[in-house]
C-alpha cells in the first residue's frame, strides 16, 4: 500500500513539474480583422459621433398602446425610442401631420390631467372622514 501511495505522489509531483504549453495571446477585434473597405463603411466619423448625445427617459403610456407598440417594434425590429425619433421626424416635415398629431396628444393630455384629478379627490375623500371622526 505503501508503494501505491508513493506512486501517487511520484505522479502528482510530475504533473505540477511539467512545463504547460503556452498559447498565444488571441486578438479579439474584429475590426483589425476586416477588410479595410468594411472597416472604413462601419467607421462612423468624429463629427457625428458628437452630435449623437443620447439621454434616457422614461416613457409612460397605456397599457394596450405599449403592448401594441411593443408588438409593432418587435416585428420590425426596432426600439420604442428610435421608433418615436422616427415619428417626430416624419411630422417635423409635415405640419397637417404634426397639427393633428399634437390636437390628439393635448386631448389626451387633458384626459389624463382629468382622471387624475378624479383619483385625488377620490383618495382624498377616504382620507378625510376619519380625520373628522378624530376631532369630534
Amino acid at each position: 500500500m505503501a508503494e501505491e501511495q508513493k506512486q501517487s505522489i511520484d505522479a502528482n509531483s510530475r504533473l505540477k513539474a511539467r512545463m504547460r504549453a503556452t498559447v498565444p495571446t488571441r486578438k479579439t477585434s474584429l475590426l483589425k480583422k476586416m477588410p479595410e473597405q468594411l472597416e472604413e463603411t462601419l467607421a462612423v466619423p468624429e463629427s457625428e459621433t458628437a452630435k449623437q448625445n443620447l439621454v434616457s427617459f422614461t416613457l409612460r403610456v397605456e397599457d394596450l398602446i405599449d403592448k401594441k407598440l411593443k408588438s409593432l417594434c418587435t416585428d420590425e425590429n426596432i426600439t420604442k425610442e428610435t421608433f418615436l425619433e422616427a415619428a417626430f421626424l416624419v411630422c417635423s416635415e409635415n405640419e397637417q401631420m404634426l397639427q393633428e398629431v399634437l390636437k390628439i396628444a393635448k386631448d389626451r393630455r387633458q384626459l389624463r390631467k382629468n382622471h387624475g384629478i378624479v383619483r385625488r379627490a377620490e383618495s382624498m375623500a377616504k382620507y378625510l372622514p376619519s380625520r373628522f371622526n378624530e376631532q369630534e
